[in-house]
């Protein structure tokens, strides 16, 4: 069974920061899963744990 970890970030500005932080995220191993009212929701996958 696969596992992930969830964020949720608030970005206010519309401009090439907020294509900075996204992209940011994304090289981090982070998958934007939804956009809602200036709050970003991400997920990724958690390698090499064990089930609990």
């Amino acid at each position: 069974m696969k596992l992930f970890e969830y964020n949720c970030v608030r970005i206010w500005d519309w401009s090439e920061a907020t294509t900075r932080r996204l992209n940011e995220y994304g090289r981090e191993g982070w998958e934007l899963v939804a956009v809602y009212s200036g709050w970003y929701y991400f997920k990724r996958e958690l390698k090499n744990k064990e089930k609990q």
